[in-house]
């Protein structure tokens, strides 16, 4: 095919032909806002098949429905075999002759896999630096933006866009519930435990689905980008973080069970995390020395992984880990409190007094003089001044005080649907 049949293609708006953009994700082109009057070089970054190209569709879609000319925005899939090999001014040039654009008139060019282009970096810094243009790009790796050299620092502007949240999951599965229907949420919720948040995955769930992207991901982010020599070790560590979640996770312990240095499980750990697989979460502690060298807790950014791995049951880690993403997705900082061997699963907020502790106890009960909130009670002794507190359930609501704050028990699914302030 031709550059210029394959450049048609990709941007059948040019001859006015409709296109497909998916189920909207309001909460990302809200939050994105007017993109096109800001100079800056937005960066769309997340897992592979989590939705990016499909969010790039959408935002292409708000500005032709502005009014901007069809012609004036340029889409490419830079993975593409025919375009891995030119640079993204080369792009550009033959876009502008293709419609005999003038030099100084504005020009819209979304790259998807923008790292997949050869000096992608310092092609962007230069486009941004001397050309009249307005690029959006998408990238499956975060340590091949990390990696840029500071080329970008202050040019770009970066989303991270997650696996579906449970108010995106109930859009996507077409649930229309009545104030009446509140009970339907629990039912919905042990489906989205199960299931995560890939969009193609909710639309169609298959397991062979998850193992093929795990396959993907590990190959195409990990193994070629890091040049990994080992693939069957990433995969044995991943399934052992999997059955780890909401644990401290002893990097020593890991590396005896797979046979491996401990600096090696360490570097995979980090790739996993630039490759948006895991998180780690770092004790909640005015020391800062602590909070580096403390144990970390692990999360998936996606359940659907550890159902794959481990099975239908551990709900209430499924659970946490839906809590730990509730509260990512906020962009709070949290941690976990640990203090003789008593936990609070996370603290969201920093140590002047502000902190709101948020403790999992997926159950049926809620009973405040249990030993269970031993961790929870510790920490309000610890910091008096804490005003709320709040235990997520699975289907319990109430209201206790414990001196000057009040534990507010909440369920899972009303929690996720409800960002934490």
């Amino acid at each position: 095919m031709a550059i210029n049949e394959l450049y048609y293609a990709f941007n059948p708006w040019w001859e006015g032909k409709d296109f497909d953009a998916g189920i909207p994700r309001d909460e990302y082109i809200n939050k994105l806002g007017d993109f096109f009057s800001r100079k800056q070089i937005n960066v769309v970054i997340g897992s592979r098949r989590v939705g990016k190209t499909t969010l790039l569709k959408q935002m292409l879609k708000q500005v032709l429905k502005s009014g901007l000319s069809a012609n004036q925005i340029f889409y490419l899939s830079l993975d593409h075999p025919q375009l891995l090999t030119l640079p993204i001014s080369e792009h550009l040039r033959n876009f502008r002759k293709l419609f005999m654009h003038d030099r100084d008139k504005k020009l819209l060019l979304f790259l998807d896999e923008v790292q997949e282009s050869p000096n992608w970096e310092g092609e962007l810094k230069s486009i941004y630096d001397l050309e009249n243009v307005k690029i959006v790009c998408t990238g499956s790796t975060s340590s091949l933006i990390k990696s840029q050299g500071g080329k970008l620092t202050g040019r770009q502007i970066i989303t991270i866009l997650y696996p579906l949240s449970f108010k995106e999951f109930i859009s996507f599965r077409k649930e229309v519930l009545s104030a009446a229907e509140e009970y339907k949420y629990e039912k919905i919720l042990e489906d989205y435990l199960q299931i995560g948040g890939y969009p193609e995955y909710v639309l169609n769930p298959s397991m062979d689905y998850l193992a093929n992207l795990l396959e993907d991901i590990i190959a195409r982010d990990l193994v070629r980008v890091f040049r990994v020599r080992r693939a069957n070790l990433l995969k044995d560590i991943f399934r052992i973080l999997a059955a780890s979640v909401g644990l401290h996770v002893s990097f020593n312990k890991v590396a005896n069970t797979v046979g491996a240095a401990v600096d090696t499980v360490k570097e995979y750990m980090g790739y996993f995390e630039s490759a948006f697989l895991i998180k780690t979460l770092e004790k909640w502690s005015t020391s800062y020395k602590e909070r580096i060298y403390a144990a970390k807790k692990i999360y998936l950014l996606d359940t659907g992984f550890k159902t794959m791995i481990t099975g239908k049951g551990d709900s209430g880690a499924k659970a946490e880990n839906l809590v730990f993403m509730q509260i990512l997705r906020g962009n709070q900082s949290c941690g976990y409190f640990y203090v003789n061997q008593k936990e609070v699963d996370f603290v969201v907020g920093g140590y002047t007094g502000n902190s709101l502790p948020v403790e999992v106890k997926y159950d049926s009960e809620f009973d405040w003089r249990s030993k269970k909130f031993s961790g929870l009670k510790l920490f309000l002794e610890s910091y008096p001044g804490t005003k709320e507190a709040v235990v997520v359930t699975k289907d319990v609501e109430t209201e206790v005080k414990a001196g000057g704050t009040i534990i507010r028990a909440i369920p899972l699914w009303k929690f996720l649907l409800n960002p934490v302030d």
